[in-house]
Parts: C-alpha cells; structure tokens; sequence
C-alpha cells in the first residue's frame, strides 16, 4: 500500500532577528510531522536593515534559519521599498508548488506574503499572527491589508485575544481564526543546569528575572522604577534581565544614575535560558501589551511564579493568585508591593510555583500545539 501524498506547506517569514516568532517558526519545522508534510521555508531577509547589525550577530542570526532536512530558499530584499521581492517571491512559490503557504504577519512580509501567493496562484493561504494589528505597520497601510484579508484563507493565533482584535480590525470571520497557544519544548525546562559564571556573579543573593527584548514595548523602566522600593525592603536582591534590543544603552546608563549597576545584570540574547532560569527565584513581565509571552510560559515551566500586568493575553497564561500574580497595567507600586509580598512569603512562592509548572506541563507543550496543528491542517483539502 502507498504512503498518502505529503502536504508541501511553505512557510514565509520576513526576518533576520531572533525573537519570539522566529523560535515559533523554528519550533513548527523541527516538530511537524516530515511524513505527512514536505516542509519548505521561504526567508525574505530584509538586508538593508541586517546590514546595520555587526558581522558576528549576522552570521548568528542567518545560521539560525537553516534546518538539515528543511530547504530554506532566501530572496533578499535590497531596500525598504523594495516592491520587486513580491515578484521575485512569487516565482519561487511558483517553482514549489506548494499546497499552503503559511505566512508570518510581521514587517513587510505581512503584505509581500499574500500578495506573492496571488501572483503564483496559491490556493490556501494561512496567515499566522503573534502581535497586535497597532504597530504592525503604517495605519496608512490597514485598507491593502483588509483587501488582502480578503485572498486569505484562515489565520492562525496564539490567544483569543488577539483572535478578537482580528475579528474586530480586519475583514476576518470568527470561523476563519483559529486559535493555537504557543507550546514549549519541556525537556529542557526539566534539568537544573545553571550558568555557573552567572551562579557566581549573583551568590545567594534573591533574584528576579525578566526575559524580554529591550524594546519599548516591554516597558523596562517599570521595573526600574519598582527596584528602588524592592531594595529598601530586600536590599539583598539581584535584577536578570536577558534579552537585547535598541534600548540597552539606555537602561544600562538608568541603572548607573540609580546608583544599581551592581545587582542589575544585562545578560544580552541567549539561547541557553534553561541555564538561566534555575537562578530566579521570580519572574517579571512589565510590557504594555502581550499577545501570548512564551517567556512567562519558560519561567513558569521551572516551577518559577510571575508578577506580571494584567493586560492582552497575559491572563491566558498566567492563573492570577494560583500560578502568579497580576498587577495593573504600568503601575511600578503594584509590581514592588507584589514582589515585597511574595519575598515575606516563602511558602507562597513555593505554591505558586508548583502550580505553575503543573499548569504549563498541561497546557503549553510543544506536543499539544503540534497536534493542534496537525489536526487543522489535516482538515484543510
């Protein structure tokens, strides 16, 4: 008997960083079934934007894109306006063949994706989203989305918040957004390996931890304004964040003004954060929106509570009083007041963090979001 044909699925992703849905993305082609699906990745690489980067961060980054047993097919974009990659994308799909593209919205490739699949007559096109429509793009450019929202299949989210805002903002029906929590990989949140260096640095010191790019959106100056209050009260407490972005000078000068350059640690982008983790003995999240934060579902994953604003999708992730604690939006007394309350607590700790790694163990696996996954696209003839 004949194996069934592979589905040929290419994803499309506009990127060159190293970020949230780019570990999405990493995790979706190492995991989908490679006897059901032909799996292809299509990479825009926006080369007027990575160029500005230093070498050794490039060649991190373009190594990052490469799987053994995925083809990746690279069309680089020249310059911002760069209208000729939605040609020159097309004839790639137009050369794969493929039976669905899924395509990342994010950067130019929200716009280039969809309009490459007309061009080369793909018949199901699948839009897969993690941020909010605010900030996507120029809002001048929101009726060439709706229009394309039109040629589009399905879309798929990580949060029905985000499924909401969708429905609301975009020509899209409730049927045609699908609804997929992010998932982790739990084998590596299982072994207490820490950074011994970063071990050393902190002693046993009380440690909080934030992952997140330094961008504003993350709202790092939250937290800044919170550790002062943290300090008075447990001045034996060490800040970690991990994680990069545009506003490190910035915050590094901030922490030297408020004279707490020694217990605030910029660890930069890692790829060991499993190594990290085993050190918190909390984790924080002070952004201004979150559609479904992958870093709060790898904390809580190492049996770690969180403080985090109640905003977005955070409370699908986090069970507020059971796996962590919720806080107003940009309320730096509120995240001080938190952090103080669970430190006088120990047990409290203690209880949210088994619940929260029970939570997690239930709920975000990388194997239930596969199957999730796999069950959707089964579906789609």
């Amino acid at each position: 008997m004949s194996k069934p044909m592979r589905k040929r699925i290419v994803f499309f992703a506009a990127c060159h960083n190293i970020g949230g849905f780019e570990t999405k993305l990493d995790t979706l082609v190492r995991n989908l079934n490679p006897d059901r699906y032909e799996i292809h990745v299509l990479l825009l690489y926006p080369y007027y934007k990575a160029q500005k980067a230093p070498e050794p961060l490039r060649k991190r980054q373009r190594a990052f894109f490469r799987w053994p047993h995925v083809p990746t097919h690279e069309v680089v974009m020249k310059y911002r306006l760069d209208v000729g990659v939605i040609f020159r994308t097309a004839l790639v799909l137009k050369k794969l063949r493929p039976h669905i593209v899924i395509f990342f919205a994010l950067g130019p490739g929200t716009f280039a994706g969809p309009l490459a699949c007309l061009l080369a007559g793909v018949k199901c096109i699948i839009r897969m989203q993690d941020t909010v429509l605010n900030g996507l793009y120029p809002r001048i450019l929101r009726p060439l989305d709706r229009f394309l929202v039109h040629a589009t299949s399905f879309a798929i989210v990580p949060s029905f918040f985000l499924k909401n805002i969708l429905i609301q903002g975009l020509p899209f029906s409730p049927s045609q957004v699908h609804v997929i929590p992010n998932g982790i990989d739990l084998s590596k949140f299982s072994e207490q390996n820490p950074d011994s260096q970063l071990q050393q640095a902190i002693g046993s010191h009380k440690v909080i931890g934030m992952i997140a790019n330094l961008v504003p959106v993350k709202n790092h100056a939250m937290l800044f304004q919170a550790i002062p209050s943290i300090l008075r009260r447990f001045p034996n407490t060490h800040f970690v964040l991990v994680g990069d972005g545009p506003l490190r000078k910035k915050l590094e000068e901030k922490a030297r003004c408020l004279g707490i350059s020694g217990c605030v640690h910029f660890l930069g982008y890692r790829s060991d954060v499993h190594r990290i983790l085993p050190l918190f003995h909390m984790g924080v999240l002070c952004s201004h929106v979150e559609v479904h934060p992958i870093s709060l579902i790898e904390i809580q994953a190492m049996g770690i509570p969180v403080v985090a604003p109640n905003v977005g999708g955070i409370p699908e992730v986090v069970q507020d009083g059971k796996t962590g604690i919720l806080i107003p939006a940009n309320s730096p007394e509120s995240l001080a007041e938190a952090i103080c309350a669970l430190f006088s607590h120990p047990q409290k700790i203690s209880q949210l963090g088994k619940e929260a790694k029970a939570w997690v163990h239930r709920e975000f696996t990388i194997d239930r979001m596969i199957r999730r996954l796999d069950a959707f696209l089964e579906g789609i003839n």
